[in-house]
């Protein structure tokens, strides 16, 4: 169940006669020109250049953002005006207030006779509702411009005050989407709008009518529809209908003649939104497949290799955090329509599935072979539909569930990349632990030895001490790969604290604990001898600041 905001009425007059006077009408935005409502139905998540500098850990959470990418194509411009009319022509017969109905209809239709009988006389007006249905493959939007269409009007607008001198207070639920559920049952439905409504409006209708299971479909169906009524719901979505098979609905003609009774008697606009598998269900009745093309179905089929993918594809290629961008070639452009057959959803998943495949690599670089390889191994569910598409076989694609890759998979593929990057930033790390330790080996034991009993004699140590200190160290620290141990050990052994070996544990002595109590000591002469390796100060000063020489006012005497 998609869920909306919630506002308080705010009444702007209609430039329309016929809605003129109407506070369903009045209460919602006005009609926006294209160009606004291609602006509130993109979605760009955040991207910086500069964050192909990052880890390659985190530019793998990065491609994730490709997801939230929305980019209003002209289908979806064309789906927000018939929302738009679609809803006002379902209001129009619908005035909460009689009197306003009144001057509604007078500034509709002004050359109607209206001194014929009594002063509160209202001619009969046919309702002018119309729902349709949107079919197409799945993968292609339907789902989500449906629900950015959507998301342009509140969900609950609140009447509470006065509407041209009349008291007004009430709710108005200007559209319901709600999915069928799994089992595909028409009780299951009316179930679900009961709940549906509770949970937004406040109501406690389910519990009234769905706990009694001695209520049949037939006898929820009118209740459902007097809801809608009452609620003045502005319309009902209801999305993949292919669920709705005639043995668990007891009837495809039963649950398509209870959608004409909304549309026709309570003049509550349906849209019915599903896959290709539910064409047999709408066009099997021919009243319904009349009722349902009221504003004309919308089949959505996948993009034609044009200008428009031509348009989507370029805005999402420019989300890429590859080390080196990849521009988009005439070739790879092909290459993702081939592989994706222009179904948007499986293009977006298949660019961040190839990111996820080269994000860590030596070679960071997206090529059209490696679209392929990635939809080869990624995509083998959706091969079915694919190759329908290229053949135009709509039967075979009345026959196919579903061909969105599971999100599951996608989470796998990415854990799948998040592993091999670890892995391959600990090789490296231990690569360069080879390449040092290999760098070291070809030097000479007397170059290493002479290196580091440089730097006890720059410390202000004997030669004879700094070279036998550096031998000890050397020794002892044989394996390792860098000079700073085997440096700091033959320190410790220069200012006389021998450091135990490695690998070895024993009880400390008299010896050993007094040692430990110059532990302190010792750390800061290293601190001191280290600055005076960086030319900070000079070894005497160096040794004079830690403590070690004593200042020559000690040794004299008072004569």
């Amino acid at each position: 169940m998609l869920t909306g905001s919630k506002e308080q009425a705010v009444y702007t007059p209609s430039e329309d006669p016929m809605y003129r006077h109407n506070p369903f009408i009045e209460a919602l935005p006005p009609v926006l020109p294209m160009e606004k409502v291609a602006s509130l139905l993109r979605r760009h998540p955040v991207y910086h250049q500069s964050e192909r500098e990052l880890a390659a850990s985190k530019r793998l959470e990065a491609v994730q953002r490709i997801a939230n990418y929305v980019e209003p194509l002209p289908i979806f411009l064309e789906l927000e005006q018939r929302f738009s009319r679609m809803l006002r022509n379902g209001y129009s017969p619908r005035n909460p207030i009689s009197a306003e109905w009144i001057k509604q209809l007078r500034s509709g239709f002004p050359d109607l006779d209206w001194d014929r009988g009594k002063p509160d006389y209202q001619p009969l007006v046919r309702s002018t509702a119309a729902g349709f249905a949107i079919i197409g493959t799945s993968g292609v939007g339907k789902t989500t411009a449906v629900e950015s269409v959507l998301s342009l009007y509140a969900q609950q607008i609140q009447h509470s005050g006065k509407y041209g001198g009349h008291a007004l207070d009430r709710v108005q639920l200007v559209w319901l989407k709600l999915e069928c559920p799994q089992d595909g049952s028409l009780r299951g439905l009316c179930l679900n709008f009961f709940q549906a409504v509770d949970e937004i409006v406040g109501t406690r209708y389910y519990p009234k009518f769905g706990n009694n299971r001695r209520r049949s479909v037939d006898e929820l169906l009118p209740e459902m529809a007097n809801v809608a009524a009452v609620l003045g719901l502005g319309v009902l979505v209801i999305d993949e209908i292919q669920r709705l098979n005639e043995a668990s609905s007891g009837g495809a003609a039963k649950m398509l003649n209870f959608f004409g009774q909304m549309v026709n008697q309570f003049s509550v606009p349906v849209v019915l939104v599903g896959t290709f598998k539910a064409l047999p269900l709408l066009s099997g009745e021919f009243a319904q497949a009349r009722r349902s093309a009221g504003q004309g179905d919308l089949v959505w089929s996948n993009l034609p290799q044009d200008d428009v993918w031509d348009f989507f594809i370029e805005g999402v290629w420019h989300y890429q955090w590859t080390k080196s961008e990849t521009p988009l070639t005439p070739t790879i452009r092909n290459a993702l329509y081939q592989e994706s057959q222009g179904i948007v959803d499986i293009a977006v998943k298949l660019y961040m599935l190839a990111q996820w495949a080269v994000i860590g690599q030596e070679d960071e670089t997206i090529s059209p072979e490696l679209i392929g390889d990635v939809a080869r191994d990624s995509l083998q569910l959706a091969r079915p539909i694919l190759e329908a598409l290229k053949k135009r076989d709509l039967a075979a694609l009345g026959r196919i569930k579903d061909i969105m890759p599971p999100i599951s998979d996608l989470e796998q593929y990415l854990r799948g990349a998040r592993e091999r990057v670890a892995l391959e930033g600990t090789l490296d790390t231990m690569k360069a632990q080879r390449v040092a330790q290999q760098q070291n080996a070809h030097k000479e034991p007397d170059e290493i030895l002479m290196r580091v009993a440089e730097v006890l004699l720059e410390a202000g140590f004997p030669v004879d001490m700094a070279h036998q200190c550096a031998e000890e160290a050397l020794k002892q620290h044989a394996d390792e790969t860098e000079l700073a141990p085997v440096i700091k050990d033959a320190l410790l052994r220069a200012v006389g604290v021998r450091p135990p070996s490695r690998g070895t544990k024993r009880n400390p002595s008299r010896k050993d604990q007094h040692q430990e109590t110059q532990k302190p000591a010792v750390e800061k002469v290293l601190t001191e001898m280290i600055n005076a390796r960086k030319g900070k100060i000079t070894p005497h000063q160096a040794l004079n600041n830690a403590g070690v020489i004593k200042p020559i006012e000690e040794f004299w005497t008072n004569k």
